[in-house]
């Protein structure tokens, strides 16, 4: 086993410690991995004295989109996705072309929401009028067709100031200037932390009297 491996949890931690952060924006897929930081800042805090926050996960309520084909998970390899730069022809494609609730085979047939890709995707996009269409599902009285067509308007609402945002930045040398900034902002940070790990583990021998 390699040390790349075996030292990998260690490092995603170093990622989260180095700021100091208190919040970690995470899929919960990535759940175990900020239990590990929460450990390693408690551990380091116990032995040395405070210095780490335990960083909490901050997790979305929909933490977890399936794939349009119903797949468990989007993923860009299986081309099961919708993705934020995706236009409003493209959206509309890949929504139309969605699985939906595969024993629904007439539109007045009372439909299953619990497994409909769709009904997934109203929840994440379109929370307001998921009771209602839940409710219109299982009566049978809205189809899929127009049920996809009323995501397709929520998707864009939501999409579209998210491409607008994205064409701002789509110049030469725009992101290059802003990584370069934040990577300024977190060598210091990370320059700061060390500096509060050394001091209170006492090793900062070379610390400036």
């Amino acid at each position: 086993m390699t040390y790349g491996f075996l030292g990998y949890p260690v490092s995603q931690a170093a990622d989260i410690l180095f700021c100091r952060a208190n919040l970690v924006p995470v899929g919960e897929d990535q759940l175990p991995h900020v239990e590990v930081t929460r450990f390693v800042a408690r551990r380091f805090n116990e032995l040395y004295g405070e210095v780490f926050p335990e960083p909490r996960a901050m997790v979305s309520e929909i933490s977890r989109l399936i794939g349009l084909d119903g797949n468990t998970k989007m993923s860009k390899s299986l081309g099961n996705a919708i993705y934020l730069k995706d236009d409003p022809a493209e959206i509309k494609k890949k929504v139309m072309s969605a699985v939906t609730d595969p024993a629904r085979i007439h539109k007045t047939d009372p439909g299953h929401p619990e497994i409909c890709t769709i009904f997934a995707y109203h929840k994440a996009f379109n929370s307001s009028e998921v009771p209602e269409i839940e409710s219109s599902c299982r009566k049978g009285t809205i189809g899929c067709v127009a049920c996809k067509k009323n995501l397709i308007g929520r998707l864009e609402e939501t999409l579209a100031p998210i491409r607008e945002r994205r064409a701002r930045f789509d110049k030469p040398g725009v992101v290059e200037d802003i990584l370069f900034e934040g990577t300024k902002r977190a060598i210091k940070a990370g320059e700061e932390t060390m500096g509060m790990a050394r001091e209170a583990m006492h090793t900062d021998y070379w610390k400036e009297s």
